[in-house]
């Protein structure tokens, strides 16, 4: 049950953080050229995913001192949908932004161990639909690997790879300020 209720608390953070920057206006980093949809989940299925994280990348994406990375959608079956999004900026390299697709065959790993807490992840296939880089052109593939860990004690992980010229945008966060929730039905996933 307290599992439960931290979920929903994180769900509830992610919300204000996505409802938060949405009323500064894209202060985040959005673009004119490229925008963030506001509902990103077009129907609900049995597993809902959602994250958020405001902040500079653990590891990965070169020069990035901070990201806006948010997302939500459905997984059912083994096939993921859903929309995400990326503001990235830092010294030395422009503003960019980018509005991820998820569709597809996805794997959904229930009861695993990261950093050394029992979760489950999920790892979706996107491709880029929406971009202001030109080095990472439209229809660009790449995976989106979320883990949320169960029960009090968080920590959660966001990893974003690409092929080819979009790899400047591989990201990873760890740590407090990342907020991932991979629900069934409103509980915790014990099973695909």
């Amino acid at each position: 049950m307290a599992g439960v209720i931290a979920r929903r608390c994180a769900t509830l953070v992610v919300s204000a953080l996505v409802a938060g920057a949405a009323a500064l206006g894209g202060a985040a980093g959005a673009s004119a050229s490229v925008s963030c949809p506001a509902s990103a989940a077009s129907s609900l299925g049995p597993v809902q995913w959602t994250f958020g994280v405001i902040g500079a990348p653990t590891s990965g994406a070169s020069g990035v001192t901070n990201s806006w990375t948010r997302g939500n959608g459905t997984w059912n079956g083994g096939s993921a949908s859903g929309t995400i999004c990326t503001n990235d900026k830092g010294s030395g390299i422009p503003k960019r932004d980018l509005v991820l697709k998820v569709a597809g065959a996805s794997t959904l790993s229930p009861k695993i161990t990261r950093y050394g807490l029992l979760g489950v992840g999920i790892v979706l296939p996107v491709t880029v639909t929406a971009t202001d880089d030109s080095a990472c052109p439209t229809g660009s593939r790449g995976t989106v690997t979320l883990f949320a860990s169960y029960y009090s004690t968080h920590k959660d992980s966001i990893a974003l790879h690409f092929t080819g010229a979009c790899a400047a945008h591989d990201h990873t966060f760890t740590g407090t300020l990342v907020k991932v929730e991979i629900q069934r039905n409103g509980a915790q996933v014990n099973s695909t």
